[in-house]
């Protein structure tokens, strides 16, 4: 699906049409352009939002927006995306659906939203859609996410998205509570 937005919401600038991944009744969830760059820099670099996932330097964070344009070209279905407000185009945060870099052999949920949208409903919304999205239009048959064992808001969230708790993954470091959802048998 193509989109074709007139105008980035933090420069005076026009957009070619980009990839959609996913819309909600207040969410596009859309591939990043090289003008978002600093959308994703400033996200990276607030602490506030970095309590339960890991921490980037900015040359970091700089070679992941890279990677992210890069990997779009592979036209796999899976990826990084940025999640913008449906009514303003106000930049939410990002999500990626995509090949756990501890486990290869599963794909893993993550989101990571701007605290503004805290509180809101938006991560399940956001949940939500990308298991439909990659159940139901990649044709995945598992989806898998782990969280922080203190992160009890998201640990709800996924549960409202339909992912139940399977033990324990040791991921980034540590062991983490694992979640999974499946898509129904026919």
């Amino acid at each position: 699906m193509t989109l074709f937005l007139p105008l980035h919401p933090r420069k005076n600038i026009f957009l070619s049409t980009m990839n959609v991944i996913a819309q909600t009744s207040r969410l596009l969830i859309r591939e990043f352009t090289a003008e978002d760059e600093q959308l994703l820099l400033d996200l990276d670099a607030d602490t506030r939002l970095t309590r339960y996932v890991k921490k980037r330097t900015e040359q970091e964070s700089k070679k992941v927006f890279k990677d992210t344009l890069r990997d779009y070209e592979k036209q796999t279905g899976l990826g990084r995306w940025g999640i913008f407000n449906l009514d303003d185009n106000d930049f939410i945060g990002v999500c990626i659906l995509n090949y756990s870099e501890y486990d290869g052999t599963r794909i893993e949920l993550g989101y990571r939203l701007h605290l503004k949208y805290w509180g809101s409903g938006i991560a399940t919304e956001l949940a939500k859609a990308l298991v439909f999205y990659g159940l139901n239009d990649v044709g995945l048959r598992e989806i898998c996410a782990v969280t922080h064992p203190d992160n009890a808001a998201s640990q709800k969230v996924l549960a409202k998205a339909g992912f139940i708790q399977h033990g324990r993954a040791f991921w980034y470091g540590e062991s983490l509570p694992f979640f999974k959802v499946a898509r129904s048998p026919l």
